[in-house]
């Protein structure tokens, strides 16, 4: 077979059913064999949308989505959506055309460095490479996806010469294997010695659990030990938020910025044990601040060495697996006749819970009567309307974004998809399109401002398309408010280059051929709201919305 036909079918058998692109002149023949093939392919209007759609596709099905864009700026476009991947931990084949290996002496696009693609893209991969020799693929391709799938899951990068993909190859036996050396029952019993020495541990989750799907064995370990649990900020949807040892998220940065109630959990604590946390994330850098003399024990995920790690006179321990799964099932077995000295704590945990819950209610309602409406009582409105906990949320950047977080609750893991450490914003809509596209039967929502849903306008066209059941809710405020307030707040500087010229968001949602509905009186949107949510295929929420509102004290 030829190599575009050998690519294809990799894919097919390593069960990828979707590919997102943008065809272009040097990957032309690998879109003739996805023409011929059983694969799925989305046409996006951006590349960027490509890599957000491969990335949340990789987050929920825990196996690479797939990105293919042509070269130069092509593959350029893609550069945000794969770094937000990449800090996401999310496994995907981001596949990008390149000139034809004879060209190399040539300027390429202007740019005099026939692999250049290969290093900007390695500084936002696992591993990035350039193949210009049709016999290395099948090994390339192997070995690519084995870097996605294991340690710390991610995105990797291949650039394909256009010549090769005509080049008729055969199917090599010599394929890339990666050691995974890992003692899992001496490493658990050790850990299991630790935490049995603890008294009043807490857990803290990270998104590590979810790209291994252990949410099941975090539930069983916490309830096992008799251990209250916080979850890291991107990682509020490790646990369902119901789960009665579940504490919820929080910013803990040096007990600052907390409920009484929640200062004394973290004060009578005398160990935090986190469990898929990232050492970059700033959480991980939150309890290194908080822990002062408590035992710690970080259980990360991430790429090797792996092993165990013990620092300061014993008071920490740092374990790095390539099966956090494994090791927590092994765990579970290994800790017997343990449970913590933690008392009453379903009990402490529901009043806890319970007071947020009114206080952010309260301070809602307050603004029940505002006009423009204020973004609180819209995400406390739809909060109350959303009962189903199929629903998957896709948060963007910016004001809308902290709203949504500090509301939204979910009771299923892996339902609030954000656009993660990175930040990109227009993360929202493609987002939402590849979620629907991937997990058809849940009601996805996707929440934005009026910033991200500009940046990624012309997908309303691909939602279109892909006939998605989607409803997209606009925060249309005029302004990139988020920045307006760092802006006035933090620096006293006086508001500059934030007003933006906004469209009627319903509107435009029409002329693509989508619904589209307006919102700008605070009496009609609960019933307005709850209506749109129900209509079929891709539907716009244009909601009027205030920028003038103060930060709220607390995110639980």
């Amino acid at each position: 077979m030829r190599a575009a036909e050998y690519i294809v079918k990799f894919l097919e058998e390593n069960d990828v059913k979707i590919i997102y692109g943008l065809p272009g002149y040097n990957i032309l023949e690998i879109y003739e064999a996805i023409r011929k093939s059983s694969l799925e392919h989305v046409l996006v209007k951006h590349e960027h949308s490509a890599a957000v759609m491969a990335d949340v596709t990789g987050r929920l099905t825990l196996k690479p989505g797939v990105c293919l864009v042509t070269a130069g700026p092509g593959a350029l476009n893609t550069t945000t959506g794969v770094a937000a991947a990449y800090t996401a931990a999310s496994p995907m084949l981001h596949l990008t055309g390149h000139c034809s290996s004879r060209e190399r002496v040539q300027p390429y696009h202007g740019v005099e460095d026939w692999l250049f693609l290969e290093k900007i893209f390695a500084n936002i991969t696992k591993w990035s490479k350039t193949v210009d020799n049709a016999v290395e693929l099948p090994y390339y391709m192997e070995k690519a996806y084995q870097i996605a799938t294991s340690g710390r899951k991610g995105p990797v990068h291949i650039s394909l010469a256009m010549d090769i993909l005509e080049i008729e190859i055969q199917k090599t036996l010599n394929k890339y294997k990666s050691e995974l050396l890992f003692d899992v029952e001496n490493i658990a019993n050790n850990i299991a010695k630790r935490i049995m020495e603890l008294e009043k541990p807490i857990i803290i989750v990270g998104k590590g659990v979810l790209r291994e799907n252990s949410t099941m064995e975090i539930e069983e370990l916490i309830e096992k030990t008799y251990t209250p649990t916080i979850a890291s900020r991107r990682s509020r949807d490790v646990i369902p938020f119901n789960n009665k040892l579940n504490i919820g998220y929080t910013i803990i940065v040096g007990f600052g910025n907390v409920l009484e109630d929640l200062r004394k959990f973290l004060e009578e604590a005398d160990g935090l044990i986190t469990v898929g946390l990232e050492r970059g994330e700033r959480g991980s850098r939150d309890i290194m601040e908080l822990s002062k003399n408590r035992r710690i024990i970080h259980i990360y995920q991430e790429d090797p060495p792996y092993g165990e790690i013990i620092e300061n006179n014993g008071r920490i321990t740092e374990i790095n697996t390539p099966n956090l799964k494994l090791l927590l099932r092994e765990l579970i077995k290994e800790i017997t006749g343990y449970r913590s000295k933690w008392t009453n704590l379903e009990n402490r945990i529901a009043e806890l819970k319970e007071k947020v819950e009114s206080d952010l209610k309260e301070h809602a309602y307050k603004f029940s009567e505002q006009k423009p409406i204020h973004p609180a009582y819209l995400v406390q409105t739809l909060k109350e309307i959303v009962k189903n906990e199929d629903t998957i949320f896709t948060i963007d950047v910016g004001g809308s974004s902290s709203w949504a977080e500090l509301y939204l609750r979910q009771n299923k893991p892996n339902t609030l998809l954000t656009s993660d450490r990175f930040g990109n914003m227009g993360f929202t809509l493609p987002a939402a399109i590849a979620a629907n596209k991937v997990v058809p039967e849940a009601n996805v929502i996707g929440v934005t401002g009026d910033g991200g849903m500009l940046m990624t306008l012309g997908e309303i066209a691909t939602a279109v398309e892909q006939k998605s059941n989607i409803k997209i809710i606009v925060m249309n405020d005029r302004q990139y408010t988020m920045i307006k307030n760092i802006q006035r707040g933090r620096h006293g500087y006086p508001p500059f280059q934030v007003d933006l010229q906004t469209p009627n968001f319903a509107e435009v949602a029409k002329s693509f051929g989508a619904n589209g509905i307006r919102i700008d009186d605070p009496k009609d949107l609960s019933a307005i709201l709850e209506e749109a949510l129900k209509i079929k295929g891709p539907t716009i929420i244009d909601v009027y919305t205030t920028s003038e509102y103060e930060s709220y004290r607390y995110r639980l």
